[in-house]
This record gives structure tokens, C-alpha cells and sequence, in this order.
């Protein structure tokens, strides 16, 4: 049997929130390296953008003066529903650090509705680029940027189901409380990274 001293640690709690907890620094670490994949797929929008003098590219099938600038209506909707619904995250977030489990649940349902018809949104978006992915660069550059966030709104939806179910059914423990707080965090990013994605996306082509 051992003599060396030990340390009590049973005073401290099972889960801290934020920089306390680890899930917390993995969720940042994964969010820096998706930030910097989409870096790398913007640099790649205008590396592309450089070998042509018309951007977007110019299709021969168009008739002369036919507009290729992306349409502008359904994404600006989506980019305001998106930016909205940070407002009932927040109150999500804010609901699970404080263990108030009915805001949480009102909460996380107004969340899940709007990154629905987010989604939905996202997917007229894709038409309202005017290009398929597959007709020139340009299409599959644009397209894959639009992908790869839509696979972002998905991921996040899917933990939104998730965490939403199980506040529901099963108990309200911290653990899963540390886990809303991280969602916000990816929520938050997943919101912020497509504003300027949107600007260069959709405004690039009319002004560069």
C-alpha cells in the first residue's frame, strides 16, 4: 500500500462549461480546420476567377446579354434566417448553463424549425447559381462551396435532433447541458462563416 499523500478532488464538479471543458477545445480545434478548408476553397474562387476576363465565365449556349450573375432573393432570405437564429440559440445556450429545461426545450425546438427551412432554403439556392456543377470551373467551385456548407447545416441539424430528443426523454444532466453549450458555439460558427461566403458567392461576381 502506497504512503504518498493523495489529492481530494471529490469537491470539484463532473463537467465545466466552456475552457473547462475538453469537448469544448475539441469542438475549436475541428472549427479551426473547417475554417481553414473553406479559406482554401475561397482561395481557390479566385485563383479561378483570375484566368477569365468575365466572371462569371461566359456560356456560348447563352443568348448575348443573358445574366449570370447568381440570383439574389432566396439566399438573402436564407442568409437573414440564418443570422435570426442566433437569437433563440443564444437563449438556448444561456437556458442550459442556467438548468432551466423547459426554456431549453422551447428553445431547441425554435432552433430545429429554422435550421429546417434553412436547409430547404439552401437547396433553391443551388439552381439560383445559374450554373450546374458540372458546365465549367466556376460551377463546380461555387457549387461545392455551397455543398460543403450545406453539409455543415445538416451536421448541426443532426445534433440538434439529437440533443433535442434527449431533453425531452431523458434527464436534464450536465453533461448534456455542456453539450447545448458546445452546439451553440458550432451553431454560432456555422452562421458566421457563411456571411462571407454569401458576400463573395453571390456579390463577387458583380463586383469583381
Amino acid at each position: 500500500m502506497s504512503s504518498r499523500p493523495t489529492l481530494n478532488v471529490a469537491h470539484l464538479p463532473s463537467h465545466g462549461f466552456d475552457t473547462r471543458a475538453p469537448i469544448w477545445w475539441g469542438n475549436l480545434l475541428l472549427l479551426m480546420i473547417e475554417t481553414t478548408m473553406f479559406g482554401i476553397l475561397v482561395a481557390t474562387y479566385f485563383y479561378l476567377r483570375q484566368n477569365f476576363n468575365l466572371w462569371p465565365p461566359p456560356r456560348s449556349e447563352y443568348p448575348v446579354g443573358y445574366n449570370t450573375d447568381p440570383m439574389l432573393l432566396i439566399p438573402t432570405v436564407n442568409l437573414v434566417l440564418l443570422i435570426a437564429s442566433c437569437a433563440p440559440m443564444y437563449w438556448v445556450d444561456r437556458s442550459a448553463r442556467r438548468a432551466r429545461k423547459r426554456a431549453t426545450q422551447l428553445g431547441l425546438l425554435i432552433c430545429l424549425a429554422l435550421g429546417l427551412a434553412s436547409i430547404v432554403l439552401r437547396w433553391f439556392e443551388f439552381p439560383a447559381m445559374r450554373f450546374k456543377w458540372y458546365e465549367n470551373a466556376y460551377g463546380s467551385c461555387v457549387w461545392f462551396l455551397l455543398g460543403m456548407h450545406y453539409l455543415h447545416l445538416l451536421t448541426l441539424m443532426t445534433e440538434v435532433v439529437f440533443l433535442t430528443i434527449w431533453v425531452f426523454f431523458r434527464p436534464f444532466d450536465e453533461k448534456h447541458r455542456v453539450d447545448i453549450t458546445v452546439l451553440a458555439v458550432y451553431w454560432y460558427w456555422v452562421v458566421a462563416i457563411w456571411i462571407p461566403l454569401y458576400a463573395i458567392l453571390y456579390f463577387g461576381p458583380r463586383i469583381i
